[in-house]
Parts: C-alpha cells; sequence; structure tokens
C-alpha cells in the first residue's frame, strides 16, 4: 500500500512555524503549547531547518535572547508530494525521524506541509492485517522509569537510548513482577516548562529537580501480547500516542511503538 501511495495523500497542512529570526523562546513556547515534536524554520515561505524538542530541551533561561537560527538543525530530511510513501517510510526508519517537512520540489523549497509516523500509520489502517499479533513484532528488552526518578535523569535516558517515551514501572513484590503505573515522554516534558534542569540547577533556580511522578499520564494505555495490530494502530490514532506498552500475567513483557509498525509494513 506505501509504494502505491504518493506524500501529498497522506500529508497535512503546517500553519505553525518560525522564522530564523525569531527568539528561541518563542519557539519552545509554540512546541510547549501546541504539543509539537517537530516545528519547520521559515524564510519568505522556503523551509531553512528544523527545530525539535531536543534542541528546545538544551534551551535554558541565561540564552532567553538566543534566536532560532542559533538552535535550529540544517535539513536532515524533506520530502515532496509526489514522492512515494514506501521510501519516505524506509528514510524515516534510518534516520530515526518522525516528522518530515513537505516542499513543493526539491529545487523550490516552499514549506507545503508535514508527514509525519502518524499519517503513515492512518494510511495503513487494517491492511496490515488483522491476524497479526503485537508479540510478533513487539520490542522485549523495555527501557523504564520508576515514578521517583528525576526528570533531567530520565531525559538522559531518552536521549541516549533513543526512546520518545518511558513506561513508569513499579515493582510488585508479592506478583514478583513490574505492573506499568503510568506513561511519560518528551512532549510531556517540553509541555512541563523544564528545560535542562541539571544546568538550571548549578545557578540555583531549581532547589531540587522534579521526579516523573509529578508528569507522568496516569493509566498507562496498554494493550496485551495477543492484540492484533491493526487495533493497536487504532488505539494510538485515536489517543494520540506513540507507543503502547504490552502486559501479560506476568505484568510488562514489551512495547510497541509506531515505528515498529511502519518497519513491518515496510517489509522490515
Amino acid at each position: 500500500m506505501l509504494a502505491r501511495t504518493s506524500v501529498g495523500e497522506v500529508m497535512r497542512p503546517c500553519p505553525v512555524f518560525v522564522s530564523p529570526h525569531d527568539l528561541a523562546t518563542h519557539a519552545r513556547a509554540l512546541m510547549r503549547s501546541k504539543g509539537l515534536r517537530t516545528l519547520p524554520v521559515v524564510e519568505g515561505g522556503r523551509l531553512e531547518g528544523v527545530l525539535t524538542s531536543r534542541e528546545i530541551m538544551r534551551l535554558t533561561s541565561t540564552r532567553s535572547n538566543l534566536p532560532v537560527r542559533g538552535i535550529m538543525l540544517p535539513i536532515q530530511l524533506m520530502a515532496t508530494p509526489v514522492d512515494d510513501l514506501l521510501g519516505l517510510s524506509k528514510e524515516m526508519l534510518g534516520a530515526e525521524v518522525s516528522d518530515v517537512p513537505v516542499v513543493q520540489s526539491r529545487v523550490d523549497r516552499t514549506l507545503v506541509g508535514l508527514v509525519g509516523f502518524g499519517d503513515i500509520l492512518r494510511k495503513l489502517g487494517s491492511s496490515v492485517g488483522t491476524t497479526l499479533r503485537v508479540e510478533k513484532i513487539m520490542t522485549r528488552n523495555v527501557v523504564t522509569c520508576t515514578p521517583d526518578d528525576e526528570i533531567p535523569v530520565i531525559w538522559d535516558v531518552m536521549e541516549n537510548t533513543n526512546c520518545s517515551g518511558l513506561p513508569v514501572a513499579r515493582f510488585d513484590r508479592k506478583r514478583h513482577r513490574w505492573d506499568v503505573v503510568g506513561m511519560v515522554t518528551r512532549s510531556d516534558i517540553i509541555r512541563s516548562g523544564i528545560t535542562r534542569l541539571e544546568e538550571e540547577s548549578d545557578k540555583g533556580r531549581f532547589r531540587s529537580p522534579p521526579r516523573v511522578k509529578s508528569l507522568m499520564r496516569t493509566p498507562a494505555i496498554t494493550v496485551a501480547p495477543d492484540t492484533s495490530v491493526s487495533e493497536a494502530i487504532e488505539i494510538m490514532l485515536d489517543r494520540d500516542i506513540g507507543r503502547l506498552p504490552v502486559l501479560s500475567e506476568d505484568g510488562l513483557v514489551g512495547i510497541v511503538s509506531r515505528s515498529d509498525i511502519i518497519r513491518v509494513a515496510c517489509g522490515g
């Protein structure tokens, strides 16, 4: 299906963007209020770069006058409306990029939209198959955190493992298993207004870093190992989430993400 679909069929409008001359704090406020993972940087209608949550998190109070140009990334990946979705999906998986700007053409870099993993999942729908089960594609070695972990530590874990969200787990001594009590994501941290706390705390702004339990979403939305992949897609789209912890009678046994599903659809 992805090979028969063009980017133009699934891309969405991009009404929110910033200029290279805007203050980085303005970009951070936009990403926080809109819940954005990626923010295009545009000048005169032309795509000049991108901002992601990683760059925003590096912005501390001492750099409040920094323009967007000072922290934006060069264009790593972009698409055009006529590109095929299969090729773009593979590029996104390889580059570990969840949102890609769409420009008019390779020559004319006028921004015309965005395409992301969610748009690809929406196109896939049930075509992945109702017989394929989550347990066949899930990641079994799950990176987790606990409610008492400090946010700066968890952010570094996300950076080092390239996990954009972590299940919050607590060990049940009676049942001898790890139970999932919530989820925490990069977007949650951005929305909270927290920046690089270990840098800010050196200057005395924070007496003690906040902990995961102050930000985590509860209850966690989970699936069972025998849940169909098509049902998992439906849950992700309905709840606007990027990953689902997989729970069995033994507790947490895996996690399935949008990229896991798209990788299968790409033949990986």
